[in-house]
């Protein structure tokens, strides 16, 4: 009796492979967007960006007020802004326009 194919039942080396999406183009400029939070919460700011599959990073603009620059890939955006926005529901912060 022939199983029905499930992918759930097959170990992972008998799985059919998915193919890869079709490369974007290099983007030619990052994405970038402050962010100004306390300085006592930058190493949690970290942890939780790093959570997001590293979405983004960020650089210290300055050290006494937090002010953050966060940097992506433009093709990414997206979910860098939705990654900060579910941060922002966990601590105090506010995103601003890269100038």
């Amino acid at each position: 009796m022939p199983r029905a194919s499930n992918h759930g039942d097959c170990p992972p080396a008998l799985r059919e492979r998915r193919k890869p999406a079709p490369a974007l183009p290099p983007p030619t400029h990052s994405g970038n967007l402050l962010v100004r939070l306390a300085p006592a919460h930058t190493g949690l700011f970290r942890f939780l960006l790093e959570a997001y599959d590293h979405v983004a990073y960020f650089t210290v603009l300055e050290n006494k007020t937090a002010l953050l620059r966060v940097i992506f890939s433009p093709h990414r955006e997206r979910e860098a802004r939705e990654a900060l926005k579910q941060i922002a529901q966990s601590l105090p912060m506010s995103v601003e326009e890269w100038p």
